[in-house]
């Protein structure tokens, strides 16, 4: 059995004896706050998912009960009494004869900790990153679309809240959060956002948000602008910002002076970032994507990131580093911190991503030409998403890959002669492009794709729309030429439709050429030991029940209310009369006419006034209003009849111009005449039908009566 499966059901033993934990019982509290009824009959949740409320679980069981261990620690634990099954499990090989003279576990450890060539030999990449941490640290590898940033903030808040009641407790009072890309960042503002409410019981939560800060570096900020020593930070930036530098290299004709400029300055804000940094306490970091930081997929920008982190731990009091990902399998095994994990063919099951039932298209490029392809698809796509429409109103969309601008170009141009082909019959400014080259206005739309007013249906993306891409609303999506990418390019491209919106039942659907599929089928099984096949079959797991009602003649019930009604005046005349008003004086300009007078000296202005009184009066002609349009205006804001109103102001105004000096006094007038309004009080009483048989349109709900007597409908 895995380390996940032995926590999780450890985990779920600790919830149904009452989550016991004398020292801190405030966990318990905060854990059953997730149900809406009792925690340990297994009620609905509140707000998290079902992955997410037992990653949760499994995080406090191993902080609190497990007392945060090492993961060599927790390997002991759950298979230390048999030192091959435990090498087995942390996947140190150990031949039988050698194991003949080994009788304790330490010496192992120490051998992969000290012996580079013992390391090299017997142990992968992966696990000797694991053994050799000198911190806690663990992964929760949650399918996409399954809600890793909400598992983060949840984390946070629960420490926080727990920091806040314990405060020697030696729980986080400081959150750092990374990943790599700006993209990522951009959904980790979810963060933020959350409905923290529905995590913390009430009294927690308002200390929480009156404690809370966030901090999100923007692209070209050099500092952290949080105080250094303060606590109840959460600090989310890109991997960039934290990691150590590299040895930097001056450029081919780059002034020596310029390099040395340009390398104390870098050294200064890096020292000021991870000095802010560290003098955090009671520190907890949060890796999001995490895959990247492991084995073969750790570039050099990512392994200065492990570096940074370990610098973090020797600097400060790190708690633990938390780890968040989709794919926790590294060629075919599943990494060693793995504490919790949620699959691709769980998540479709539960209804937590869109079902592939069916569909993968594949097509063979040489046989058919691209057109011909593009076609297709675009065919395919508006047959079955076409009138598809979010509970928000967001319409279905499809995404396109490519790796050129060139291809994209192309592959344009067949995109709008499909659309425009009488079956099809769209416009061309469905099309979105985003590329490292798109303008502004497009990213924005862009970031826009799940908002009900924007139009775009087809989306056109260059390394852009892979990881921490949110996007309820695409349906689709379509690579059709060979990408030789790495980083599992083809995997997160093509499960980027995955998302579920909420109602939603209709299936994605995934157009790739024969490389792309096999591509795709080598990255499912690499990292998530499943296949195309396996998930061509998976759909989302539904029960059709027939609900029955039996109609009869039940009294309806009656609710009576006072309301209310203000009505006019029962003497109250509606016939306006008006008079011409008199007590308005006309305002007319004054203009002053001055001349300059070079020969003034000292603080007198060198300006004069022109003749005596150096004013004159300046003659214009007044501003009027039509008689038409003003009793249109005020027909429409007094509610009174058109014509009486127009009537009355003719009378006054026979040349059918009112001077627009008369026109707050005439308003008055009308105030003072239709002023004459009284509230009574009224009981309205409404008869309800228990049973519905008709909608408010007088459309029947249910199916026609049976022979029985009997309404019935459907429901999945």
């Amino acid at each position: 059995m895995e380390l996940y499966q032995k926590l999780r059901d450890d985990a779920e033993k600790w919830r149904k004896e009452g989550y016991p934990c004398p020292e801190y019982p405030l966990i318990g509290e905060i854990l059953r706050h997730q149900f809406e009824g009792d925690a340990e009959e297994r009620g609905p949740l509140k707000y998290l998912r079902e992955p997410q409320f037992q990653s949760l679980e499994v995080y406090w069981y191993l902080r609190l009960v497990r007392e945060t261990p090492h993961i060599v620690d927790l390997y002991k634990h759950y298979y230390g009494d048999d030192i091959s099954v435990f090498c087995d499990a942390l996947g140190i090989k150990i031949s039988p004869d050698a194991l003949a003279f080994i009788d304790s576990i330490d010496p192992i450890i120490n051998k992969v900790k000290t012996d580079d060539a013992f390391a090299r030999a017997n142990v992968s990449d992966v696990v000797y990153e694991a053994v050799t941490l000198d911190y806690p640290s663990y992964i929760f590898a949650l399918a996409i679309g399954s809600g890793k940033t909400v598992l983060i903030g949840t984390i946070i808040a629960t420490e926080f809240a727990m920091a806040l009641r314990y405060s020697e407790g030696g729980f986080m009072k400081n959150a750092l959060v990374f990943a790599p890309g700006t993209t990522i960042i951009e959904s980790l503002r979810e963060i933020s956002e959350m409905p923290y409410e529905q995590i913390l019981p009430p009294g927690l939560n308002q200390e929480f948000k009156a404690n809370l800060k966030f901090d999100y570096p923007q692209n070209k900020t050099k500092y952290i602008s949080v105080q250094q020593g303060s606590t109840y930070n959460v600090i989310v930036t890109n991997t960039e910002k934290i990691s150590l530098r590299a040895n930097r290299q001056r450029r081919k004709n780059q002034p020596v002076l310029d390099f040395e400029e340009k390398k104390e300055q870098e050294e200064l804000e890096e020292n000021h970032r991870l000095k802010t940094i560290t003098s955090l306490p009671n520190l907890g970091v949060f890796s999001d994507e995490a895959h990247h930081t492991y084995g073969n997929e750790m570039d050099k920008e990512l392994k200065r990131v492990r570096e940074t982190v370990n610098h973090i731990d020797k600097e400060t009091n790190l708690i633990a580093v938390i780890n968040t990902t989709g794919t926790p399998y590294y060629k075919t095994q599943m990494l060693r911190e793995v504490v919790a994990w949620y699959s691709l063919g769980e998540g479709i099951n539960d209804n937590i991503l869109k079902s592939l039932h069916d569909g993968i298209v594949h097509y063979e490029m040489g046989s058919r030409s691209e057109e011909a392809v593009i076609r297709d698809i675009i065919r395919i796509f508006f047959e079955e998403y076409g009138d598809v429409v979010l509970s928000n109103g967001a319409k279905a969309k499809i995404a396109f890959y490519f790796k050129t601008q060139e291809h994209l170009e192309a592959s344009r141009s067949y995109i709008e002669k499909a659309l425009a082909a009488p079956e099809i019959n769209r416009d061309p400014t469905l099309i979105l492009a985003n590329t490292q080259k798109a303008k502004v206005h497009e990213i924005d739309e862009f970031k826009r794709l799940n908002d009900p007013n924007n139009q775009k249906r087809i989306i056109l993306l260059i390394s852009k729309g892979v990881e921490g891409w949110n996007c309820p609303s695409l349906f689709a999506c379509a690579l059709i030429k060979e990408n030789k990418t790495t980083n599992n390019f083809i995997l997160q491209a093509s499960t980027r439709c995955l998302r579920q919106p909420e109602g939603n039942r209709h299936p994605a659907k995934v157009f790739l050429d024969t490389k792309n599929r096999d591509a795709l089928d080598k990255n499912l099984q690499e990292n998530f030991r499943t296949t195309i096949n396996e998930l061509r079959r998976q759909d989302n797991e539904s029960q059709e029940v027939v609900l029955r009602i039996r109609q009869k003649d039940l009294p309806k019930l009656k609710i009576s209310r006072t309301v209310d009604r203000v009505i006019r005046a029962e003497n109250a005349s509606t016939e306006i009369q008006l008079t011409l008003p008199t007590d308005v004086s006309e305002k007319l300009p004054i203009r002053s006419i001055m001349t300059p007078d070079f020969t003034r000296t000292g603080t007198l202005s060198p300006l004069t006034d022109v003749g005596d009184s150096g004013e004159e009066t300046v003659k214009v002609l007044e501003q009027t209003t039509d008689c038409y349009m003003l009793a249109r205006r005020i027909a429409r804001n007094y509610h009174i009849p058109l014509m009486d109103m127009l009537t009355e102001l003719k009378r006054l105004y026979p040349e059918g111009k009112v001077p627009n000096g008369h026109l707050e006094p005439l308003c008055q007038q009308i105030d003072s005449q239709l002023q004459d309004y009284e509230v009574i009080k009224e009981t309205v009483t409404d008869a309800l039908a228990l049973i519905h048989i008709y909608d408010d349109n007088g459309k029947p709900i249910f199916e026609e009566k049976d022979d029985d007597g009997f309404y019935s409908e459907a429901h999945k």
